[in-house]
């Protein structure tokens, strides 16, 4: 047992200590019980002021082992020693007693390689079982949550987040998303994603495909570039998913720039549409057949629509019996085209629109359509150069409830024929831009005071926006 001088301090010192007295890498402290107010059962090692300064090292703690490291190499580390509680009221207490082992040099040091092997073993800097109680050991606080406090959502049920989820964009939905599993679940909730605005548009190979399978029914992709495949290539290699049977009931494809095997695969899961345009698209033979598997289908619109062809639109309408409003306008259809459609037109049609036809459309044809579709109430000819005043007799004759014409354009019809519409009670709009100068549109107006003349510049059948209105498609809203 070797008593250690007090005061003095060899760290500092030029002179190296005796061999004798330096330390040995394991060493055992004695507490004298000679002091008065010194306590004997301290849970901390005591150290005297004079030793906290910078020059101290500490020669041992709960990591195990001897260590060279002073004060600020442990600060760096984010440890620190523990210092005596202070208030003691007692005079100093005097250094305790050391054995020292001379046999074995001190080992250099390794406070990092220990701190990590610790921490690989048990995962804190928890100290070891063969160190003592009473002795004092350095430890890692436990850092804090960032965010503190309850999590409101997690006390909520999924009715009030879905009420609250409602008011947000639908691409603050798909942010949502990516927050947790449970968000995820409700930010793609059918109950969401019921009526999308795509409108405009470039949307990448997939996207429609998504937001099919999340249970859209309202659905605007006018004037959009339509990237296919439709759905994600990665679907098809899936065989568990089984076929996939999409819930629109309203699609706009209005001007949209879209391939047609794209529109093939996109309307080959639509079995429930209720209103379809498809305003200047290519058609063929594939997507006609896709049209005519939705036998609730009530509005169609192929005005300015590429490659159709008799046999295309009689598939459709031999199948589709509920239709009410068609658009046809400007699709290029022959004489002969035009002959056999007329004769297959439902019952049920209520609008219908054949502008566009100029050197095919005639009177038979009107003919033919007035006796298949009696129960028209809109009819649009314009532009049929081929149209005489035998036309107009027929749809006074023929077509007792209708309610809106358009002969925009048609010059051959003479301005007198027009008078004959008086007879006509049910009859509220008429549109003949083009034909009559100022004066002669003021003594039709005379004539037939009940009806109003030129009031609609384009015509509106099957058409899903008319005017100004972008936010909604055949009166039904698309954005929340």
């Amino acid at each position: 047992m070797l008593n250690l001088p007090r005061g003095h301090d060899w760290s500092s010192s030029s002179t190296p200590p005796p061999e004798s007295q330096q330390l040995a890498p394991k060493m055992k402290v004695e507490i004298p019980s000679n002091g008065d107010n010194f306590p004997q059962k301290s849970r901390k090692r005591s150290y005297d002021k004079e030793n906290s300064n910078g020059n101290m090292k500490c020669t041992k703690w709960s990591l195990g082992g001897d260590v060279g490291t002073n004060p600020p190499l442990l600060a760096d580390m984010g440890l620190s020693l523990l210092q005596d509680e202070e208030g003691t009221g007692g005079p100093t207490p005097t250094p305790p007693t050391t054995e020292v082992n001379s046999d074995n040099p001190p080992p250099p040091p390794k406070v990092l390689q220990q701190i990590n092997q610790n921490l690989i073993a048990n995962g804190s800097f928890l100290p070891d079982e063969s160190v003592n109680e009473e002795e004092f050991f350095v430890y890692k606080r436990r850092r804090l949550d960032a965010i503190a406090g309850d999590d409101k959502f997690n006390r909520m049920s999924d009715e009030l987040i879905l009420a609250v989820f409602r008011w947000l964009p639908k691409f603050m939905l798909a942010r949502c998303a990516q927050a947790c599993r449970r968000w995820k679940r409700l930010a793609f909730d059918e109950t969401l994603w019921r009526r999308l605005d795509l409108g405009g548009k470039t949307l990448k190979p997939g996207v429609v495909g998504r937001v099919i399978l999340r249970g859209c029914i309202i659905l605007r992709l006018a004037k959009a570039e339509v990237g296919g495949p439709i759905f994600s290539p990665q679907l098809h290699y899936l065989p568990s998913i089984p076929p996939v049977r999409s819930k629109l009931q309203y699609l706009d494809l209005s001007m949209a720039a879209i391939e047609p095997q794209a529109l093939e695969e996109l309307l080959s899961v639509c079995f429930d549409l209720r209103k379809l345009s498809l305003e200047h698209c290519t058609l063929n033979q594939a997507i006609c057949s896709h049209i005519a598997n939705n036998l609730n289908l009530e509005t169609l619109n192929l005005a300015m629509c590429y490659g159709l062809c008799h046999p295309y639109i009689v598939s459709i309408l031999n199948h589709c019996k509920r239709l009410q409003s068609l658009n046809l306008a400007w699709t290029g259809l022959c004489a002969e085209d035009l002959r056999i459609i007329c004769r297959r037109f439902p019952a049920s049609l209520e609008r219908l629109n054949l502008s566009g036809c100029r050197s095919t459309l005639s009177d038979t044809h009107v003919r033919l359509l007035a006796e298949q579709s009696s129960g028209l109430v809109e009819l649009d000819v314009s532009d049929g150069t081929q149209l005489t005043a035998s036309a107009v007799s027929t749809i006074i004759s023929e077509l007792r409830h209708i309610e809106y014409l358009a002969f925009s354009r048609c010059y051959t019809i003479e301005p007198d024929a027009y008078l004959e519409l008086k007879s006509m009670p049910h009859l509220l709009y008429l549109d003949v831009y083009g034909i009559l100068n100022e004066s002669a549109l003021n003594t039709l107006r005379q004539s037939l005071p009940h009806i109003q003349i030129n009031k609609y510049l384009f015509s509106s059948v099957a058409r899903p926006t008319v005017g100004i209105r972008r936010t909604s498609v055949w009166g039904l809203r698309v954005r929340d």
